[in-house]
């Protein structure tokens, strides 16, 4: 071959070479048309349809091809307009005082354009933090919320205030409150302005009750905003559960100060003034409450509630009927309802309450423990003594389950099985008056003389005395059957003539006392076995609505 063959043929190669060149590059700018107009209508998007054809054009972009710049500059506009599409759908959610009604579906929008968002750029941190926020809400799957949160947490490590927003986002979806507190612990060492974090982990140590810390937290949120309402009814509810009543009222007061339109305030105050005794200002402030928010259910339940204390069954049913209504099958109104039939003597609904309850909830020992006193009521101890012998099995340190069945072992003339409760429960509350007056009071006067001890009874009854200052008559008249059944019978007089001084005026009570009086002034010691007579389980169905 000649040189000048060789030089034509290099040309060719040369020459197709350069054609494939061009060709490569202009397959790969295919989509530079589309990008170019995504780009200027960005520029002057106004809409969310803006925004929508906006990213459709950087995907159209893509699919077509880009050079290796033009599809990152692509990528970045898409997510960018992604997220900003989101962040105006997220408006009516976060920003809207109540969200707008459609909520739900504008959260299903924005979640599929920051899913988008993160599939394009998944550094971007703002993107996996707004996702979890938004199935931190109702409905939200909190497994997707969490490995946002967490993802958040890794990307803002650099970011301060932003970290710690992620973090008091995964704690939210933690399960275990130690995780919790760890999160917001480190929410709060990452921004100590953070409130949510403060106000986010006061709420876990109230939840586990360690009240003093919540206090602290709340104490400490207060100080960089006094003027956060939440966090001053907040921290005046853990000061009512602790009993610092005077500490409660004035965050109760500048709550209402700041809000006055809202219930909450109202009804803690209500609580507050039942602790206190005071009754009426409780239901004035109930009423209070009602008035601004009718639907209030907590009001409306300790309200029905106060009315039953005052005898006013028929006020306490309307309540009641209303709270059925908003919430129907809430377990404080269907609980409220039981207290109401079981003083109006109708045993039976009253039971089929709680049972109701327990079919929802078997194994709620305070729900049991109450259907346990209504078969007492009901004159059917033996169901009771089933289900304290049921609770103690699950266990055995029960004090209430313990107490109520060695009460009720007395009241079926059960002394010695009464008598092994009692020694248990000595015990475990050795300042229980009531542990100790009725543990003497068997010990003193059971009908079985190998069961009686005359000094223990005394040492027992004192103590009860001394924890009742002296001013219980019962608890006086104990003591001297304690008396009695040693023989000292000058003691048993002195202390039964203090009882009948201190229970005159109740007609009952003070023929049994002036009773026992007598039997000592002859120099007989006092004895008794109570014998309730089991009722029948009754066969009539149960009436289900409040109707006379």
């Amino acid at each position: 071959m000649t040189r000048a063959r060789v030089f034509a043929v290099t040309a060719v190669c040369f020459f197709a070479l350069t054609m494939i060149s061009a060709s490569a590059v202009h397959a790969a700018n295919e989509g530079q048309a589309d990008l170019d107009k995504a780009a200027e209508l960005q520029v002057t998007a106004t809409s969310l349809s803006d925004l929508e054809k906006v990213a459709k054009l950087c995907e159209s972009a893509l699919k077509k091809g880009l050079d290796a710049d033009n599809q990152a500059f692509a990528k970045q506009l898409m997510s960018s307009t992604l997220y900003q599409r989101a962040e105006q759908l997220c408006g009516p959610i976060f920003e809207q005082s109540p969200p707008d009604r459609r909520w739900p579906l504008l959260r299903q929008f924005a979640l599929q354009d920051l899913e988008r968002v993160i599939e394009v750029s998944p550094a971007l941190g703002d993107a996996h933090l707004l996702i979890a926020r938004l199935h931190a809400l109702p409905g939200g799957d909190s497994l997707r919320g969490a490995k946002a949160a967490g993802a958040a947490v890794n990307l803002f490590e650099d970011d301060k205030k932003q970290r710690s927003a992620a973090l008091v986002l995964r704690g939210g979806f933690r399960e275990e409150a130690e995780a919790q507190l760890q999160d917001y612990g480190l929410a709060i060492e990452a921004d100590p302005s953070n409130a949510d974090a403060w106000q986010a982990r006061a709420l876990v140590y109230l939840d586990q009750g360690q009240a003093e810390k919540a206090i602290e937290d709340f104490t400490s949120l207060l100080k960089q905003n006094e003027d956060n309402f939440s966090a001053h009814l907040a921290l005046a509810e853990a000061l009512t559960n602790l009993e610092r009543l005077d500490e409660a009222l004035p965050h109760i007061e500048k709550a209402i100060k700041l809000k006055p339109e809202s219930s909450l305030s109202y009804t803690l105050r209500a609580r507050v003034k039942v602790l206190k005794q005071d009754i009426d200002g409780a239901l004035t402030d109930l009423d209070q409450a009602i008035r601004i928010e009718p639907r209030d259910v907590q009001a409306l339940v300790i309200r029905a509630r106060l009315y039953l204390v005052q005898d006013n069954i028929a006020a306490a049913k309307d309540d009641i009927e209303r709270v059925l209504l908003i919430s129907p099958g809430l377990a404080q109104g269907v609980l409220m309802r039981s207290l109401i039939y079981a003083e109006e003597g109708r045993m039976g609904d009253a039971i089929a309450d709680i049972e109701l309850l327990l079919k929802e909830d078997p194994k709620n020992v305070a729900w049991r423990l109450q259907l346990a006193g209504y078969y007492i009521r009901d004159s059917r101890p033996s169901k009771a003594l089933a289900i304290f012998g049921e609770i103690l099995g699950e266990d055995k340190d029960n004090v209430p389950a313990r107490q109520a069945r060695a009460d009720t072992l007395l009241s079926v003339g059960k002394h010695a099985e009464a008598i092994a409760d009692f020694e248990i429960l000595v015990k475990q509350e050795p300042e229980n008056d009531g542990v100790l007056n009725n543990f003497a009071w068997v010990l003193a006067t059971s009908p079985d003389d190998k069961l009686r001890d005359g000094s223990k009874a005394i040492k027992l009854a004192t103590k009860a005395c001394e924890v009742t200052e002296y001013k219980k008559a019962h608890i006086l008249s104990t003591l001297a059957s304690a008396y009695a059944e040693t023989g000292d019978f000058e003691s048993a007089r002195k202390w039964a003539g203090k009882a009948v001084e201190l229970g005159a005026g109740e007609d009952e009570v003070d023929d049994q006392l002036k009773k026992e009086l007598e039997s000592y002034q002859q120099e007989k010691p006092w004895r008794e076995r109570q014998t309730v007579e089991e009722k029948a389980d009754p066969v009539q169905p149960r009436r289900s609505d409040f109707e006379a």
